[in-house]
């Protein structure tokens, strides 16, 4: 009996030999490493949706190169014309608009996931010089992934992300590792690039900054940690030269220190508190949303973290996630600069935390062991799958993305604008009046036309009065009057879904007054041209004088005026509007009771 014994043990223990040994196969990690990185690139190949940022970042580099200069005043809008305006990312916007001119949106697109490639991959490197094992750091970084997913559009703070990152890989290389400083030299050209690309870089200098401090409080004889080696005072002095360089350099940009004053001044402004990524991640807005839980989870897991340094006696890590925690919490944009700079001591800590448990099976199937290799393959090969169709997002996340590249036609007006550049609209009339969300667009495919308001929010007063004249306050056909506004843009992605923002915006005004006409409509904007002269053409041509989406779900009357007392003009925006927009929503439900009324 004793011998079968030992054999079933000695059986058992070849098993468990051999589960280890797959676990730690060195191509089955790379097997899982190369699926993570197919699913980087899915996960950051989507289209342009809802970000008119984009579109007036390549337009300002467009100005830049053909001017060569970096402009010091607003010139894009007629109401702000003159106005102070310092595009401190003026690096981000040569880079984009060359790459345009190289390949388009693709090329920008392509970009952009090089760039999460970069980021990734150095988290990965440093992760494996800490030697965290295998399964937590793909576990963690999976998790920092869907952390991030807000922040993964093509506009200049993914390069923060990677200075972060970068930053990182020189402290950390100094610090746990080599000790070698030469590498620190390259910080300060890092802060170089930094000054003129992302105002990140204050985030940047006080990452900088709790790194310096920390080697200074552990210089004190009672304070050092025995895990890592301690900086000597010529040292000190050396990184004290080399943060004094990195400093210095940050003025090196078209308008120096005035470029920070400016930048703070921004954001003091009150409309900030309308916007979604200016609010408290605590806002109640976000409650329940998986991006917040996640942040939740890397904000509470610095708990573990502190642990870690606690044990370690490590100044930079400690100091490092108590600082960054207070400054997440101010608001949701600077959620993701916590999620990408923790990562790695999350990472950490978790390896370190398991490692203390006293059952070794359980450790080592933890650390070393194929179920959680197997289980996050399986995920990622379900993500693979499920991206390109864009099931992963409508149907699993529950988070409006579209797979691709390009610009993703159910957000921004891309068809109200070719008709526009068709027609020549801006040349034939005076100022236009924009929704905020195509100011950016305007600029950038009518070079010299000015907008009357774009995402980059010169200041309150601008926010204010385009506010009170979309909302139709007292007094706002004066404003459009003093303005000279010929022509209206406005755009509404939901407007389907949520019809009554027709009536509570300025489109109620424009489709009720013979003032007004509406020579373009789709299932999410508008274009109206003011009757004059110059217009008439377009207006004779193009005008909708029953079918529109307001007669549709407000003023049914119209429409049937039109069916039964003008039914040649009527039949003629129908079959218009039908052959434009054939798998429009409203056209269709217009389609369908208009064929029930015929067979009646």
């Amino acid at each position: 009996m004793a011998g079968k014994k030992k054999n079933k043990t000695g059986k058992q223990d070849k098993r468990t030999e051999k589960s280890v040994s797959v676990a730690e196969n060195k191509y089955f990690n790379y097997t899982l490493l190369a699926l993570f990185a197919v699913f980087l690139v899915l996960f950051t190949t989507f289209k342009i949706s809802g970000d008119d940022d984009v579109f007036w970042h390549l337009a300002t580099g467009r100005y830049i190169i053909e001017t060569g200069s970096v402009p010091s005043g607003d010139v894009f809008g007629f109401t702000t014309e003159g106005q102070e305006w310092m595009p401190f990312e003026w690096g981000w916007d040569i880079i984009t608009y060359g790459l345009f001119q190289i390949g388009g949106y693709d090329a920008i697109s392509i970009f952009r996931t090089i760039i999460f490639l970069l980021i990734f991959g150095i988290t990965y490197f440093i992760l494996q010089r800490f030697k965290v094992s295998f399964n937590i750091s793909l576990l963690v970084m999976g998790l920092m992934a869907f952390g991030i997913i807000d922040r993964l559009t093509p506009r200049p703070h993914i390069m923060s992300f990677l200075f972060f990152i970068l930053l990182l890989l020189i402290i950390t290389d100094y610090k746990y590792f080599r000790h070698n400083h030469k590498v620190l030299y390259f910080i300060p050209l890092i802060f170089l690039l930094w000054a003129n690309i992302h105002m990140g870089i204050i985030a940047g200098m006080f990452l900088l900054g709790i790194f310096i401090i920390s080697e200074i409080i552990n210089y004190n004889k009672s304070l050092k940690s025995k895990y890592y080696k301690v900086s000597t005072k010529p040292e000190l002095m050396r990184l004290l030269l080399i943060v004094l360089a990195s400093f210095l350099v940050m003025f090196i940009n078209p308008n120096s220190f005035q470029t920070y004053l400016y930048a703070y001044d921004h954001t003091q402004m009150k409309m900030l508190e309308t916007i979604n990524e200016w609010r408290s991640p605590f806002d109640e807005m976000f409650s329940g949303g998986f991006v917040t839980i996640i942040y939740k989870i890397f904000l509470f897991s610095g708990l573990l973290i502190l642990y870690y340094a606690f044990k370690k006696k490590d100044w930079f890590i400690g100091l490092l996630v108590i600082g960054f925690a207070f400054y997440s919490v101010r608001a949701v944009r600077f959620t993701v600069d916590y999620i990408i700079i923790m990562a790695i001591f999350l990472a950490l800590s978790l390896d370190y935390i398991i490692s203390l448990l006293r059952s070794k099976s359980f450790r080592e199937q933890i650390l070393k062991g194929p179920v959680l290799k197997v289980l996050f393959g399986v995920f990622l090969i379900y993500c693979v799958l499920r991206l390109p169709g864009n099931e992963l997002y409508l149907e699993n996340l529950k988070y409006y993305r579209i797979s691709g590249f390009g610009i993703n036609k159910d957000f921004i007006p891309v068809d109200l604008f070719n008709f526009m550049k068709e027609h020549d609209i801006p040349a034939k009339g005076g100022n236009v009046f924009n929704h905020f969300g195509t100011g950016g667009y305007l600029v950038w495919n009518f070079p010299g036309e000015k907008n009357f308001i774009d995402s980059r929010n010169l200041n309150d007063e601008i926010y204010y009065l385009y506010n009170a004249v979309v909302t139709k306050q007292p007094g706002f056909e004066q404003k459009l009057n003093e303005y000279d506004v010929d022509y209206a843009i406005y755009l509404s992605p939901d407007l389907v879904r949520i019809p009554q923002e027709m009536q509570n915006s300025i489109v109620s005004y424009f489709v009720n007054n013979d003032e007004w006409k509406l020579v373009f409509w789709d299932d999410k904007s508008f274009l109206f041209v003011k009757n004059k002269p110059e217009y008439q053409d377009i207006i004779e041509k193009y005008n909708y004088k029953y079918l529109d989406p307001y007669s549709f779900f407000y003023e049914g009357k119209r429409m049937q005026e039109g069916i039964s007392g003008d039914k040649v003009q009527f039949e003629k925006e129908y079959k218009r509007k039908l052959s434009e927009e054939p798998n429009g929503l409203i056209i269709n439900n217009v389609r369908m009771n208009y064929e029930k009324m015929l067979n009646h």
